[in-house]
């Protein structure tokens, strides 16, 4: 009789195992997995081993880990971040990153890897609705790393892999917006009349569940991870004010930091479609909004 529950006895290695690495890891415990993590931080490594993750305390560009490897892994999720630092920090931890993964890859590894990129790489700015066969091209240094990564994935990963460009993570302990209301900022950085493209951080882990139980046919390729209202952000702005009985701010978009070094760019305005995602896995946002999102964390 064919197992419940695909993952019992699976092994599970996270590059990353930070904000969302984490919930992934104490959830394919759950499961029945078992649960190797790669961390740059030596004291996250050591508490994260107390809690049943076998952690490897390196770099994903260094290869002394490839060794620290030695049991076949069945599942791997790239969602290392770049911990500030500039260009260079991005491109160390994304593309040499993924460069170094793949290396490992090579030496033998034929189950199913997962890579969160961002929905940041579009750079629309008129409000368009944009999915993952809208053309365009990169318009900053990060977003050309993010998409470098991307790409070399596509063009020399082992088959089975999906990228999940992610839109705004949010959630327990990860609300910046709601702590700007709450504080009572006068001015937010940003402009109201754009669309705010959002997701909590359950509703991510729940997609990555679902590529990874999708059928084959479903696998190698890019999905969007994002709710099913994106909101203006003003529109926002206002519920929460509301929520938290606050006074409404006014916007400035020259306090962004995007307007301050691109200042010949607009911010980004764009509506981010997650039908191919829904329709491919049947996956579907627990938090289907912002007002379901936070209402929680109010």
């Amino acid at each position: 009789m064919k197992s419940e529950n695909p993952f019992l006895g699976k092994h599970l290695f996270i590059c990353g195992v930070g904000y969302l690495g984490y919930r992934i890891a104490k959830q394919a415990l759950a499961k029945g997995m078992q649960v190797s993590g790669l961390t740059r931080s030596n004291e996250k490594a050591a508490g994260l081993t107390g809690e049943g993750i076998q952690m490897i305390h390196a770099d994903l560009v260094e290869k002394r880990w490839y060794t620290e490897m030695t049991k076949p892994v069945d599942y791997v999720l790239n969602c290392v971040s770049a911990g500030g630092g500039g260009i260079n920090n991005y491109r160390q931890a994304y593309l040499e990153g993924m460069h170094s993964l793949l290396q490992w890859t090579a030496g033998g590894f034929s189950g199913r890897l997962i890579y969160t990129s961002s929905t940041g790489v579009y750079p629309f700015s008129d409000g368009e609705l944009v999915d993952e066969e809208t053309a365009f091209e990169a318009q900053s240094e990060t977003s050309e790393v993010l998409l470098a990564s991307e790409e070399f994935l596509q063009r020399s990963g082992p088959d089975g892999w999906a990228i999940l460009r992610l839109a705004g993570i949010y959630g327990p302990e990860r609300h910046y917006l709601l702590n700007q209301i709450r504080s009572g900022e006068d001015v937010l950085p940003g402009e109201g009349e754009v669309y705010l493209n959002l997701i909590r951080v359950e509703d991510i882990c729940s997609a990555i569940w679902k590529v990874w139980k999708a059928s084959e046919n479903s696998l190698n390729t890019i999905y969007n991870v994002a709710d099913d209202q994106p909101a203006l952000k003003r529109e926002v702005v206002q519920w929460l004010v509301e929520e938290t009985k606050q006074k409404m701010p006014t916007f400035d978009p020259h306090k962004s930091i995007r307007q301050r070094h691109l200042p010949n760019v607009k911010l980004p305005n764009r509506i981010i479609s997650n039908k191919k995602l829904k329709a491919a896995t049947c996956w579907s946002p627990e938090f289907p909004s912002f007002r379901e999102g936070f209402a929680d964390l109010l």
